[in-house]
């Protein structure tokens, strides 16, 4: 259950990175790297690629992997210059809640982020990952 979440929250994430600094950033493919490191967990997640393709209509499209029964909200969402900052909950059906703060910095074709999501569950208590991410603009979006 944990790890799915996991799954739903980065890609909950590389979406919401892409799109919260619509304003910076070129309409087209991006392609997008995610290292994740939980707290207190020897093992970690490996590296994660993804391509998400972002437009004018479609600026914080749902994920892919969001779980059955989840809902997340952008709670708040800044954007000053070339750096988005935002915060998101999502919840589910068993009572998960997941908090998610971020910070992006836009770099003409690539850019940088660090989000903070903390995952509190009634069965497995409270969990804190770390993410880090880069993005680079990768050219037209396929038709």
């Amino acid at each position: 259950m944990v790890r799915n979440v996991l799954i739903a929250v980065v890609a909950l994430l590389t979406i919401v990175w892409v799109t919260a600094g619509f304003a910076e950033v070129k309409e087209g493919l991006w392609e997008i790297t995610t290292k994740s490191e939980i707290k207190g967990m020897p093992a970690q997640m490996p590296a994660t690629t993804t391509k998400q393709c972002i437009t004018k209509n479609n600026i914080i499209p749902k994920p892919e992997k969001q779980e059955k029964g989840q809902e997340c909200k952008i709670k708040d969402q800044k954007i000053s210059g070339d750096t988005v900052t935002y915060a998101i909950e999502c919840k589910d059906a068993s009572s998960t809640i997941v908090e998610v703060s971020g910070k992006t910095t836009y770099k003409g074709n690539m850019f940088d982020g660090t989000t903070n999501t903390t995952i509190k569950s009634k069965d497995q208590g409270t969990m804190e990952m770390t993410s880090k991410m880069s993005g680079k603009y990768a050219g037209p979006c396929p038709k």
